[in-house]
């Protein structure tokens, strides 16, 4: 069990252009459905609503998506996840699940002990933000979309301000529950591994980085990244 909680983040800040997005999205969906009804406007209110209706049903999922997707502090290391819903399922003696999760499910949690995390990165510059995001969607495509990196959230939070990369020895890191299933992908399943690299959104840098002061016993915590490309998986 960890020990005590020294910070707390259970779900990730949304960030106005997402909210923005949201609602232009759904405002657009509404006008559009008017605008159909209306015969000397129907021909603004299909675009209107196909448009609004594709971002509007892409944005909401990522907002549900993030919901509960957060991370903790303890003095002993870190836990990264659906933390609210592993504590919600504890409380109702369901977990963990009788099912093995799907790889890209939400509701894993992940827990990287301070012994086995090696750098701690706490990314608020733009440049440093598109690069992780470029690596990270380089690995899928050296993969072919047929492999996922366990314990890498960025989707939780698709317009973060800032983001917290946990480099770590995943053979001394755990998770919630200890396998998963493959997931289906457009074209065919996709297999979980092990990542030497988590990445977490973090709504309030500078309480995180108060709070990770406080422990001499964390890893060394950098405002940027090293130089060369984020490894996804791990060396063979």
């Amino acid at each position: 069990m960890p020990q005590q909680l020294v910070y707390a983040e259970d779900r990730p800040g949304v960030t106005w252009q997402m909210v923005t997005i949201v609602i232009a999205s759904w405002v657009a969906v509404i006008v559009g459905i008017t605008a159909i009804a209306l015969p000397h406007l129907a021909g603004l209110g299909v675009p209107l609503f196909i448009v609004g209706g594709f971002f509007a049903l892409v944005y909401t999922c990522f907002l549900w998506y993030a919901r509960d997707t957060g991370f903790r502090v303890y003095e002993d290391g870190i836990q990264i996840g659906g933390l609210r819903n592993r504590d919600r399922r504890l409380r109702r003696g369901t977990w963990p699940p009788r099912k093995k999760l799907s790889a890209i499910s939400r509701k894993a949690v992940f827990t990287c002990p301070w012994q086995a995390a090696d750098g701690l990165y706490l990314l608020t510059a733009r440049p440093d933000i598109k690069r992780i995001r470029q690596d990270a969607r380089a690995f899928r495509k050296r993969t072919k979309g047929t492999e996922i990196a366990l314990g890498v959230l960025d989707s939780a939070a698709y317009f973060a301000g800032a983001f917290l990369v946990i480099s770590n020895n995943p053979g001394l890191t755990a998770s919630e529950p200890r396998e998963f299933r493959a997931a289906r992908g457009q074209s065919g399943p996709v297999w979980p591994v092990p990542s030497p690299t988590w990445l977490v959104p973090v709504r309030n840098p500078a309480a995180f980085q108060a709070a990770v002061a406080q422990l001499p016993q964390a890893p060394p915590l950098y405002d940027h990244l090293p130089a060369g490309h984020v490894r996804f998986e791990a060396s063979q």
